[in-house]
C-alpha cells in the first residue's frame, strides 16, 4: 500500500482502522509503523474526528439582532450627516456598501443559530435506523 491509496481509503472507510478489511487493515497498519507521511495522514484524520465528534460551536445569544442593530445604527449616523443623502435617495442607497457586510455576516450566521441537535454516536455494530418490535 502506499501513501496514497492510504488516504483514499482513510477518506472511504474512516480513521477507525479496526473497521476496515483485514487485508487493507494489516498493509496500512505497517504503512503506518513505517512511514512518518502516513502517520501524520493518520493522526490528521483523527484529530478531524475528534473535532467533529465534540459539540457544535453556536452563535451567541442575540449575536444576529447586535449585528442588525449596528448596521442600522451605521444607516442612522450616515443619515444625520447627511453623507450622500437628497431628497431622492435616501443615505442607505448611497452608501449600500455600509450596510452589507452586517447583512451577509447576518446571513452567513443564521444556519448556525439554527443548527440541529448532533445525533449521538451509535455503538459499534448498531444500525443508525431503530427498529421497534
Amino acid at each position: 500500500m502506499d501513501i496514497a491509496e492510504f488516504e483514499d481509503l482513510i477518506d472511504r472507510l474512516g480513521e477507525d482502522l479496526s473497521r476496515w478489511p483485514a487485508g487493507q487493515r494489516q498493509a496500512a497498519e505497517e504503512l503506518v509503523a513505517s512511514s512518518t507521511a502516513a502517520r501524520g495522514l493518520y493522526e490528521e484524520a483523527q484529530a478531524l474526528r475528534r473535532a467533529l465528534a465534540g459539540p457544535p460551536v453556536r452563535a451567541p445569544a442575540g449575536l444576529a439582532d447586535r449585528i442588525v442593530a449596528a448596521a442600522g445604527e451605521l444607516e442612522k449616523e450616515a443619515a444625520s450627516r447627511g453623507e450622500g443623502e437628497t431628497a431622492d435617495e435616501p443615505a442607505a442607497l448611497a452608501h449600500p456598501g455600509s450596510v452589507l457586510p452586517a447583512l451577509l455576516l447576518v446571513i452567513c450566521l443564521l444556519p448556525a443559530l439554527a443548527a440541529p441537535e448532533p445525533q449521538r454516536a451509535q455503538p459499534h455494530g448498531a444500525s443508525p435506523i431503530g427498529v421497534m418490535l
